[in-house]
Parts: structure tokens; sequence; C-alpha cells
């Protein structure tokens, strides 16, 4: 094997790794442990949480899918700026919630 075919498959190989590790990092499901979601009592199914009328909306309705820091409300799961936009289902809840504009 020449060289510069050594070479050119090292960076191909390693360019592969690299975006396979961004992937597995960028796809992050908060954790209940996490201090943020402490902190704003999340939990992954809304119908877990006290949930009391906010800016007019009832509990029942707010789920993570129609709030304003979820990032695809049509996505199963999606990123939350409020959690550094890592993972959260649609159907989960936090006290941060708020309706979408």
């Amino acid at each position: 094997m020449k060289r510069r075919n050594f070479v050119n498959s090292l960076i191909a190989s390693s360019a592969v790794l690299i975006a396979g590790n961004l992937t597995v990092s960028a796809a992050q499901y908060v954790k209940k442990d996490n201090p943020t979601a402490v902190a704003l009592r999340y939990v992954e199914n809304a119908e877990q949480a006290e949930r009391g009328e906010k800016m007019g909306v009832p509990g029942e309705e707010q789920i993570c899918a129609n709030c304003r820091f979820y990032k695809d409300p049509q996505a199963d799961a999606a990123g939350c700026s409020l959690f550094a936009n890592q993972l959260v289902p649609a159907e989960a809840w936090c006290a941060g919630w708020v309706p979408l504009a």
C-alpha cells in the first residue's frame, strides 16, 4: 500500500469515527437526575405531573410538543432549549412549559 493511500484511508476512517461520536452525543435523552430536570420537575410522561392552568392553557393540555422551547412539535422526541437541546419525548412535561406563540 502506498503511503498516500494509507494516509487517505486513515483520514477517512477518522472522519467516520468522529461523525459517529457527534451523532451519539447529539441524540442523548435528558436524564431524570439532571439538575435542570430536577429543578423543573421534569417527567417523561406529562400525565404523571401535577399541572395546573398556566397562561390560559389547562394543565392536561400542557406537553413538550406544544411548548415554545421544543424544537420539533411533529416529532416523537426532539431537542429542548431548556435542557441544552437534549432529547425529550413529545409527551413529557416540565415546569418551564410555555405555550407556542
